[in-house]
């Protein structure tokens, strides 16, 4: 793949989409293009990949260039300091441009909606703080004040409050894992003997202002070792914020169960949990509940929480030991309800062309795959999924998108490679893949799906050098910068893994 027609082919792909403007380009917002590896402790065969992976992020959307250029130095495809260095530099200024700033996880958990796919797709970590926070810990390993420098430039979080009608709620997990890393290994000696490091984490739960930060930062304190001294200042510094969070009862509902485990296991080792953590978070709860909540009593789409004193039943035993009025079925009266968007969380596969197409899919999965019957099954499948072609029978574009990616996945899946029909769905579906999707709402399904099909190749344990084989073959035919990106990462991870047993993991 390295020297094949694929590189003749990709030239062309990548001039054409910067000038004609379809793909955002490094050289259009770094001003400079990517300095060739130095290869002087690398095989050739590593360093010509790792340079083509290099080029190719010039011409796919600007979160994949940031993936790809942090998995360069995170396997050391890569191997000088400051090529390394360079490249975590330009990967966090990319990470700006994703569409998302921030994970997203669905209300009402995974389901098959618009917003239960992309919560899928968004755990792959494409999000803006996901990617720069990845730098910020890569970083750690070259130059930790440079390290902390990239964290400071991501504070404070501004998440606006969610409403009773967002179907998707903000994951800020990965800042607090972040803050934790440079609190342990982002300061020298000197530094620490003066005590910035305390300072430091201090500041971070200042800064804590949002209810969906409310969880892992509090999963944060309870997982430091703490002297008796810096545990007052960083549970002074929690309360003080827990507070002021008001007005967000999605993500409270959400991330509340957490915070009341934390704080209970804090108070369950003796001396750990003050009066001032222990009171602000009744106060919080409280005045959470208290306030206004969504019209199905919960912070999900499909479950309830409970508005009584029984959900907070162990809390409450802790508050009693350390002489704290216990939360009482009074206290937990909503103040007002708030109405609930039921279109947000709109099932896929209601109108009858998607019902059918999904049946046809669902059908594929059982029967003998070897005889003819079933070969036209999936001929007739893979026909009729090919010519539904009318978004209007969905609720937007961007649904009938994600539907018919679902449709092929599905197909491939339940098609062995060794069949004759494996070669015409796996084109078929890289075909698909290859045309950017209709917004960048939905970008990070499609780039989900890409990686989604690498990694099926890499873990099908049934012919599995055939299936590889193909799908490389079908990936050196593709038109497509991100599809080839992938290609690239998958045919390093083989090289790496035969000369030093490291390689690329897709899923990190």
């Amino acid at each position: 793949m390295g020297t094949g027609p694929i590189s003749v082919r990709l030239l062309v792909v990548v001039i054409v989409s910067c000038f004609a403007g379809q793909m955002p380009c490094v050289a259009q917002t770094s001003g400079q293009k990517a300095a060739p590896a130095k290869i002087s402790e690398q095989s050739p065969e590593i360093a010509s990949l790792s340079q083509q992976i290099q080029d190719l992020t010039t011409s796919v959307p600007p979160e994949l260039a940031a993936y790809a250029l942090l998995r360069l130095v995170d396997t050391r495809a890569v191997n000088q300091p400051e090529q390394q260095r360079r490249l975590i530099e330009q990967a966090y200024l990319l990470a700006g441009q994703s569409p998302y700033e921030v994970r997203l996880t669905a209300a009402g958990g995974l389901g098959d909606s618009r917003a239960g796919y992309l919560s899928q797709a968004l755990a792959l970590g494409l999000d803006a703080l996901s990617l720069r926070t990845r730098a910020v810990g890569v970083m750690l390993r070259l130059d930790p004040e440079r390290a902390r420098d990239l964290f400071q430039q991501l504070r404070p979080l501004a998440l606006a409050n969610r409403s009773c009608t967002d179907s998707m709620l903000y994951d800020p997990g990965a800042y607090y894992r972040s803050a934790g890393d440079v609190y342990k290994r982002g300061f020298t000696q000197d530094e620490q003997a003066k005590g910035l490091p305390q300072d430091f984490l201090e500041s971070v739960f200042r800064d804590v202002h949002h209810a969906s930060e409310v969880d892992p930062a509090a999963d944060l304190l309870r997982s430091q070792q703490f002297d008796a001294e810096m545990l007052a200042r960083a549970e002074g510094a929690f309360a003080r914020s827990l507070n002021g969070i008001r007005g967000d009862y999605r993500s409270f509902a959400a991330t509340q169960g957490d915070l009341t485990r934390n704080v209970t296991r804090l108070a369950q080792v003796q001396g750990r949990a003050s009066h001032a953590l222990l009171e602000a978070t009744r106060a919080y709860l409280i005045g959470n509940v208290s306030g206004t909540v969504c019209g199905d009593q919960s912070g999900s789409v499909n479950s309830s929480l409970a508005l009584n004193s029984s959900a907070y039943a162990a809390f409450n035993q802790v508050l009693v030991r350390y002489g704290i009025a216990p939360i009482g079925d009074a206290d937990l009266k909503p103040g007002s309800v708030g109405p609930v968007n039921e279109t947000n969380t709109q099932a896929y596969w209601q109108s009858p062309t998607s019902k059918q197409l999904q049946a046809s899919m669902r059908a594929l999965r059982s029967g003998d795959k070897e005889s003819a019957q079933w070969q036209q099954s999936a001929s007739n499948a893979l026909t009729s999924l090919r010519e539904w072609i009318d978004a209007g029978s969905e609720p937007s574009e961007e649904d009938f998108y994600i539907e018919k990616a679902v449709l092929y996945s599905q197909m491939l899946v339940a098609t062995p490679a060794d069949s004759p029909m494996y070669d015409e769905m796996l084109n078929e579906y890289i075909a698909f893949l290859s045309e950017q999707p209709p917004s960048d709402e939905v970008r990070i399904y499609w780039l989900w799906s890409i990686q989604n099909l690498v990694q099926r190749g890499r873990m099908n344990r049934t012919n599995a050098d055939a299936a590889r084989a193909k799908l490389e073959a079908a990936f050196e035919d593709a038109p497509s910068p991100p599809i080839a990106l992938y290609g690239y990462l998958l045919e390093l991870e083989r090289v790496q893994r035969s000369t030093s047993g490291r390689g690329f993991n897709a899923r990190q």
